[in-house]
């Protein structure tokens, strides 16, 4: 099985120029922790989690009402094709540490996959050792 089966489609996004609360404020009313971040073409320019916003932005005492998404995103973050199997995807989180992968084609954003559709959306019993590695300490 591929990633396509499992993302979720209609993914909302905002744009570098965004302002930072109300991209929170996207995350709060749709109950999610990333928002891709997208050009005005459509393709992949970053992620933004609710991580970012804490520890980039909120604790080192930025103004969420006048900041932008760009400055505290993660630009170029990894990626998977529809393609991609659910299994690679999954060695792609842990390895990387990231409970949400964005899918693109063509370099634009076409959905995302997030740890726990890898969980609840398939039978794997191998999704085990994605939660293990996803959760781990990085090694400094």
């Amino acid at each position: 099985m591929n990633v396509s089966k499992i993302m979720t489609r209609d993914v909302r996004t905002c744009g570098k120029t965004s302002i930072l609360m109300d991209c929170a404020r996207l995350m709060k009313d749709l109950n999610v922790g990333a928002i891709p971040v997208v050009d005005d073409n459509g393709h992949l320019a970053g992620i933004i989690t609710d991580r970012d916003i804490t520890i980039r932005a909120v604790a080192e005492g930025a103004d969420s009402k006048n900041e932008r998404v760009g400055d505290f995103m993660t630009p170029s973050p990894f990626t998977v094709e529809p393609e991609t199997s659910i299994e690679e995807a999954a060695e792609v989180m842990g390895r990387h540490q990231i409970r949400r992968l964005p899918v693109v084609e063509n370099g634009n954003l076409v959905g995302i996959v997030s740890f726990g559709d890898l969980s609840v959306k398939t039978a794997e019993p191998a999704m085990a050792h994605v939660l293990r590695d996803v959760s781990m300490p990085l090694s400094r």
